[in-house]
């Protein structure tokens, strides 16, 4: 693993000149978040993810609405979710491992007309009235199994764009393209469901997914080679399986990797399925219509796109840890004001809380899953991503036993003890690692730089003033 330099010194600051983001110090700076536009690769993939999530987004409401309307049960919802991580579950480590072994970019074309042909798989029997739960289930098998192979290799593929010295504000800024799109894309599912049925939004999904694949068609492969992560790593070799156990090892053996990793256990857990359960809990407590509850997935995104915006700005920031520490205690207590705010305020204290909640969340998701990726060796990436991905499969998996216990004290109630959950196990992590959690983190070192590299022509920027040039986050 590249080793670190000392916060401050010369080799660790960060780059600049015309090939590189621009000199500054380790204080916030959205100027140096915005240089990764300047290359053309990047800003295809940026958009064919923008299409991409503004399709999940859409399908995410429809998906939990049909369940409610087929069952009118918090559990049946939580069983869809299921469907949705169950092949996360099985499947992530695999998509790692190939990722790791495959071009990324025809992984993640593939994945994507996948996507667009299970939407359509879905809006077809919404239209002809002969869509079951059971039917709704086994596609979200599939949808799942799609998404568990082809994510672990979207995000190494955008850092393979600009260079991993530019990688924190590359996820970064993935990441506010996903939620911008949760500004309109639930509204828009809303609205589309309540004036032409639920099967509207599926089509729209299948177009969306078209689009992206399209746009990544206009993506060269062999990126990882352009930006210098292949050469700065041994190509993957030996059968699939063992390579996953290598992963598995490898995370295992990195303390700071494993404590990421735990850190976003916790907050997928008991922090994240909330989502799964806000579409009963829109109709059945607060008295609000299929529209109102798209609106809140909205609503939720103002928060969601501040908070990406704002974490790629902490690019070169010395303690990001302190800052995801503090972000997950107030999302935490953000779930507890939706459970209590509602019962107070009604629809318009769920509509703060979920503001909230899309702020803190999203600032914690985001610099966890920037912070892993700098702490990773480039060979591993997509196994070290896919690992992350099961954190994330604990969601749909714990929204089964949420969702009946929601079914018996309310969603209210749920909420509450979840956030309280969080809260409790995030404040025990500063107290077990005290000097992880306030701690300046030193500086990574980016020891070989990315090679014959022109800004805007789709290859990062090679560093200036030497190789140690690159001025990363400073990670976990």
């Amino acid at each position: 693993m590249a080793g670190r330099g000392t916060v401050g010194a010369p080799g660790g600051a960060p780059m600049g000149g015309p090939g590189g983001p621009p000199m500054g110090s380790n204080r916030p700076s959205l100027r140096k978040a915005m240089f990764v536009f300047q290359y053309r690769y990047y800003r295809l993939l940026w958009l064919s993810s923008a299409f991409s999530f503004t399709g999940m987004q859409m399908q995410m409401v429809a998906r939990a609405l049909l369940a409610w309307q087929l069952t009118g049960s918090y559990g049946a919802i939580g069983m869809i979710s299921l469907s949705f991580g169950l092949p996360m579950l099985l499947f992530s480590l695999i998509g790692g491992a190939m990722s790791d072994r495959m071009e990324k970019r025809n992984l993640v074309l593939a994945t994507q007309v996948m996507n667009a042909v299970l939407a359509i798989a879905h809006a077809v029997p919404v239209a002809t009235g002969s869509m079951t739960i059971e039917l709704l289930f086994v596609l979200g098998l599939l949808q799942g199994t799609g998404f568990a192979l082809g994510m672990p290799a979207r995000t190494p593929l955008m850092a393979d764009a600009v260079g991993r010295e530019n990688m924190m504000a590359a996820i970064a800024m993935s990441n506010a393209a996903m939620n911008a799109t949760r500004l309109f894309g639930p509204a828009l599912a809303g609205m589309m469901v309540a004036v032409w049925g639920i099967e509207s939004a599926y089509f729209a999904q299948a177009g969306l997914n078209t689009l992206s694949a399209v746009v990544i068609l206009f993506v060269p492969t062999g990126l990882a080679a352009m930006s210098g992560a292949r050469q700065m790593g041994q190509r993957v070799q030996g059968s699939m399986f063992v390579e996953i156990g290598r992963g598995l090892r490898y995370v295992a053996t990195q303390p700071r990797v494993r404590l990421l990793m735990g850190m976003m256990f916790v907050v997928s857990l008991f922090a994240m399925p909330y989502v799964m359960l806000l579409a009963g809990f829109v109709q059945e407590d607060l008295g609000q219509g299929e529209e109102a509850y798209g609106w809140l997935q909205s609503i939720s995104g103002i928060g969601a796109i501040v908070a990406s915006v704002a974490v790629a700005a902490f690019t070169d920031f010395d303690r990001k840890p302190m800052i995801q520490w503090a972000t997950g205690i107030m999302g935490g207590l953000s779930l507890v004001a939706l459970g209590l705010g509602s019962s107070a305020f009604g629809f318009p204290g769920a509509v703060v809380a979920v503001v909230l909640l899309g702020l803190w969340l999203t600032a914690y998701q985001t610099l966890n899953n920037t912070m892993v990726m700098d702490e990773a060796d480039p060979e591993y990436y997509g196994r070290v991503m896919s690992v992350n991905m099961l954190t994330f499969s604990v969601m749909p998996l714990m929204a089964v036993p949420l969702g009946a216990l929601a079914d018996m004290i309310g969603a209210a109630k749920m909420f509450g003890i979840m956030g309280g959950i969080v809260v409790v196990v995030v404040l025990l992590t500063s107290v077990v690692n005290p000097r992880y959690t306030f701690g300046r983190q030193e500086r990574r070192d980016y020891s070989t730089p990315p090679s014959d590299a022109i800004p805007g022509g789709g290859r990062p920027p090679a560093p200036v003033g030497g190789p140690a040039g690159g001025g990363g986050g400073g990670g976990a």
